[in-house]
């Protein structure tokens, strides 16, 4: 029994001895630490199985990720990071937009500088030009009602499906007693951070035949290269926007417009459309800028625009 016993013991320690020289498999892997902040993460790599190409989640080097999580921890999943989850109901979450229904029932004649550049920068618009701070606009041909009240239906309409499309949304005026001019608007815009803003029109004309949509972007301005690089842009996006009225609506496509000559362009910091959503001098057109159907079409223009084509 000692003999066998002794023989045993023998074998043990044999085997033994194998798997510290390695015949029984390498150490473990070694582990990685990094350091985001201040503590420390200790990772082990891992091994991840290869999916179907087109897969954006798949980390194809096979070794491990490390994603930030709140409160300076990190977690590992295995793949090259998070993918993003956009919700494709709300594609205009985290976007800042103002609705500005132009004029208002009772105009202010006081005036008001038209621009924030002196007369160095542009001596034809600028702070010593004078406007009135705020008018009442047109009426219709045919409805016989103030462009004012039209303008805040579109505008209302407006803000209710840029919010169902996730925009958090600016409202000049929600009735039509505001008092505040057209310098108030633009600055109250800049302040909410408003990185557009959709300004609602009515047109008039001497001539009852003429009809149709059309914009107006900023100009000149200060005269600077960054200015002209807006105005660019603008007077771009303009057009597609135009356009979109145009198709959505089936109202002749008029013209995108630069000019220095109005203050709530000038005092504003972003990108900035006047619609001229048609011309209530004309009976026709007069009759569908009141109609809820025809208000739908333009608003649903605008939005596509935004959704589509703002960037």
């Amino acid at each position: 029994m000692k003999i066998r016993r002794g023989l045993v013991l023998l074998i043990l320690l044999g085997l033994c001895a194998a798997v510290m020289s390695g015949c029984g498999g390498g150490p473990a892997a070694p582990s990685l630490t990094v350091k985001p902040g201040s503590e420390d993460v200790v990772i082990t790599p891992i091994s991840v199985d290869i999916k179907e190409s087109g897969d954006p989640a798949v980390d194809r080097t096979g070794g491990p990720s490390v994603t930030p999580v709140p409160g300076g921890d990190t977690q590992t999943d295995g793949h090259a990071g998070p993918t993003p989850v956009v919700d494709p109901t709300q594609p205009l979450a985290g976007l800042v937009i103002c609705v500005d229904a132009g004029h208002q029932d009772t105009g202010i004649c006081e005036k008001e500088a038209c621009a924030p550049w002196g007369p160095d920068a542009n001596s034809k618009v600028n702070n010593t030009v004078m406007k009135a701070k705020a008018t009442s606009g047109t009426s219709g041909v045919s409805t016989k009602k103030p462009e004012y009240q039209v303008n805040l239906e579109i505008a209302l309409k407006l803000r209710d499906a840029l919010e169902a499309k996730g925009a958090t949304v600016v409202m000049s005026r929600t009735d039509n007693s505001s008092r505040l001019s057209n310098r108030d608007r633009a600055l109250m815009a800049n302040e909410k951070n408003c990185v557009l803003t959709f300004n609602i029109h009515c047109n008039g004309s001497d001539n009852q035949s003429v009809s149709g949509i059309e914009l107006y972007v900023r100009g000149e301005g200060d005269n600077t290269s960054e200015y002209a690089a807006r105005s660019k842009n603008e007077a771009e996006l303009g057009q597609k926007l135009l356009d979109k009225l145009a198709a959505g609506t089936g109202a002749k496509k008029r013209s995108v417009n630069k000019s220095d000559s109005y203050t709530g362009i000038n005092w504003r910091d972003h990108t900035t459309f006047i619609i001229e959503c048609g011309f209530m001098s004309n009976p026709e057109e007069d009759v569908n800028l009141s109609t809820p159907e025809y208000q739908d079409k333009l608003v649903n223009a605008i939005v596509k625009f935004t959704v589509e084509d703002f960037k």
